[in-house]
């Protein structure tokens, strides 16, 4: 505890403007449970990793949230922070199924670690297929309730002048079609 607020202490002072409104509209959210899906989306260098830190400190110096990247690099980034197809148990075959899940059931303890999570964090989001995004928010809503990302407040992060999802022997078209932008989530 001491060392998060530690963390929060050295951060919160260095924040710019724009890095405080998304810190403090995520805290809000986090703080009145209302939920909601934000998307921070900024080229590199730009202190993406810096604010993710440092809402992952203050949160969990009360609750639980939990922070995944879309690759193991940028996975080590992160505090805590994993992969996305570990923590969420994303199926390996999103492009074959139909409406995949997320391959957990409702009794184990990681099903209950992301029912009781109050901030999501999804780094490099923009890499992956939205099916990956789509079948976290089926899993959410079946374990928490039916609101967007079952209700819990969710930060995603990425820049979409970087890499999109990649498809085997797909056009720019494709992959266009299957990020995150083109999900139901954003409608």
């Amino acid at each position: 505890m001491e060392s998060l607020q530690a963390v929060v202490n050295e951060k919160e002072p260095i924040l710019v403007h724009d890095q405080k409104e998304v810190y403090w509209q995520v805290l809000t959210s986090v703080d009145n449970n209302t939920g909601g899906v934000f998307f921070l989306d900024a080229p590199g260098s730009t202190g993406k990793t810096l604010l993710i830190n440092l809402l992952l400190a203050k949160v969990r110096q009360k609750i639980i949230a939990l922070a995944v990247a879309s690759s193991g690099i940028t996975a080590t980034l992160l505090t805590g922070g994993r992969t996305a197809h570990s923590t969420f148990k994303l199926p390996l075959n999103l492009i074959q199924n139909e409406s995949p899940l997320c391959n957990k059931s409702k009794n184990t303890a990681l099903a209950k670690l992301l029912t009781n999570a109050k901030l999501n964090v999804w780094d490099e989001v923009t890499m992956s297929h939205k099916a990956a995004f789509e079948a976290l928010d089926t899993t959410l809503q079946d374990f928490r309730n039916s609101k967007i990302m079952g209700g819990v407040t969710f930060l995603m992060a990425g820049d979409f002048w970087q890499t999109l999802p990649v498809i085997p022997r797909g056009t720019r078209a494709d992959e266009l079609r299957v990020c995150i932008k083109s999900s139901y989530i954003w409608q």
